[in-house]
């Protein structure tokens, strides 16, 4: 059981998604501290959707939609607000991402708590599972779910960190900062149009 939800989990940490996108622009900007910082943001914040996956929020959410169309458009807006900030350093050709009042940490956290449709996914991988008799089971899972997703981001983060990105990034530094705020948007756009759609139906 335990391999099996890891090998999930580690599939859908590669997929690129815009955690992976907020730890790598970290690294090639701020270096690895604030991208180690974004990890554990993320990471604590996926935590979060397991225990609430497994205590059933999504349950709360299916009979009460309208609480996930306002936090997922909250994190929607934040990613904007990246993207944003991304698009205006570029216009003025600066390497360093603009200085805001949000540390690393809580970008990492607000980023993946954008996408509430988390909780469904783990809640469908637990579905199978009963905890009831094994407590002391569920709890050794969560760490290490944890464990499997800071290890993930923290290899993201010294790999984008590494002088050879750093170079990459500075010799192609509009390209790849127009397509991160690209990114940001994208997924923004998608997040409050389905929320919109939902709100029509």
């Amino acid at each position: 059981m335990f391999l099996w939800i890891l090998i999930v989990h580690f599939f859908g940490l590669i997929l690129p998604g815009p955690d992976f996108f907020l730890v790598s622009s970290y690294a090639l900007r701020d270096g690895i501290k604030n991208a180690l910082k974004a990890s554990l943001g993320v990471s604590l914040a996926m935590s979060v959707w397991i225990i609430l996956s497994i205590l059933g929020l999504s349950a709360i959410f299916h009979q009460f939609p309208f609480l996930q169309t306002i936090l997922s458009s909250f994190g929607a807006f934040y990613l904007l607000y990246l993207a944003c900030g991304i698009y205006k350093n570029t216009k003025m050709g600066n390497l360093k991402v603009q200085k805001t009042h949000i540390s690393a940490f809580l970008s990492g956290m607000i980023t993946n708590l954008s996408n509430p449709k988390v909780i469904f996914y783990f809640a469908s991988v637990f579905a199978s599972f009963d905890f009831t008799q094994m407590r002391w089971m569920l709890i050794v899972l969560i760490f290490v779910l944890f464990l499997e997703t800071i290890i993930y981001f923290s290899l993201v983060s010294l790999l984008f960190s590494k002088s050879f990105m750093v170079r990459i990034y500075q010799n192609n530094i509009k390209l790849v900062d127009y397509l991160s705020a690209f990114i940001f948007f994208t997924f923004a756009m998608f997040i409050l149009s389905g929320n919109l759609m939902a709100i029509i139906n």
